[in-house]
């Protein structure tokens, strides 16, 4: 029984319409431009790709950046974005890390933890022909979160 609240409770919670997505879906980048650096936000939904084009932008000062105040990334590090990619993380805490994403021309979003260390598909996409939609990319968010903070 405990079980099955839980995951009602965590079903409405992070539902498509529960939070506004952290990357909107763009074509034209306006959202997280060239070189932008996010990080730094504990327990936050952090943007890094938008779903726009190609780009490369950073986490927590990008490459060769050592922290002194680190959440859960120590060293800032770069991500080169594909076209059409959102991808969003979150420093969940001090010992826990996740990531979340989909592609506008695919039909599956992916999640990502620090507990177990592996990326795995989350969900079947809801946008136009399965594709997938920021609201996609943050609610598998929201199932990282949950699975990262996991014992």
């Amino acid at each position: 029984m405990k079980k099955i609240f839980v995951i009602g409770l965590i079903s409405g919670l992070f539902s498509a319409g529960a939070f506004a997505a952290a990357c909107p879906d763009t074509s034209s980048g306006a959202l997280v431009a060239a070189g932008a650096t996010t990080g730094g936000t504990a327990a936050t939904e952090q943007c890094i790709c938008d779903g726009g084009t190609a780009r490369k932008n950073t986490v927590n000062g990008g490459s060769g950046t050592v922290l002194t105040t680190p959440i859960f990334v120590k060293n800032g590090f770069d991500v080169q974005c594909s076209n059409n990619t959102l991808v969003s993380y979150d420093e969940v805490s001090g010992t826990a890390f996740a990531v979340s994403s989909g592609s506008k021309k695919g039909n599956q979003s992916f999640i990502g933890t620090s507990n177990g260390g592996s990326v795995t598909t989350s969900a079947k996409c809801t946008g136009t022909n399965d594709a997938c939609t920021a609201a996609n990319v943050t609610t598998a968010h929201g199932v990282a979160v949950t699975a990262a903070s996991a014992s």
